[in-house]
């Protein structure tokens, strides 16, 4: 179980604090037991407040990764192999599953693809396709929340670091 005040990732709405827990009463005619439930706060919308079961298996939940390992993510970004090309549906696909992994690791491997993809698309002369952009912004708006509350530093300075790390030169 998760403690309150503690941040964990939970699906697609990315870093949430556990604010508090409940238990939910069974329906009225319902055998089932009562379940006891997360109260989650959104990290990037405090006005939101989820309520999940605590063995919720439908969506991701995870503790956030060490700082220790966020490090070695960071030091491990030239390493880290760019998702396989394939035929347009089958890439978006792709994109998909890695963004919803929820593995810190895939978001890296996503983003360097994209980075890869949309440079080769510019020095083409073309333009960056709205699913590119897309699911860019989107892991890097994951990976950056997450190294922000780990390292304990503002959005603005992990996204630099990121960016070293993604463009050492």
């Amino acid at each position: 179980m998760y403690n309150i005040g503690e941040f964990i990732l939970y699906g697609n709405n990315g870093v949430c604090e556990v604010i508090g827990t409940d238990t939910l009463k069974s329906s009225a005619g319902s055998s089932g037991p009562d379940r006891q439930c997360y109260i989650l706060q959104p990290l990037h919308d405090r006005s939101c407040r989820i309520t999940t079961p605590v063995d919720n298996q439908k969506v991701i939940m995870r503790s956030l990764i060490s700082r220790e390992d966020t490090q070695r993510l960071l030091e491990d970004i030239p390493n880290i192999e760019l998702l396989p090309e394939q035929n347009a549906r089958q890439q978006e696909a792709e994109y998909q599953r890695a963004l919803r992994s929820g593995d810190c690791r895939e978001w890296i491997s996503l983003i360097k693809t994209l980075n890869a993809r949309i440079a080769l698309r510019k020095q083409s002369g073309k333009k960056v396709t709205a699913t590119d952009d897309r699911y860019y912004k989107a892991a890097s708006e994951k990976l950056i929340e997450e190294f922000s509350v780990v390292l304990g530093l503002d959005t603005n300075h992990t996204k630099e670091l990121l960016d070293k790390a993604l463009n050492p030169d």
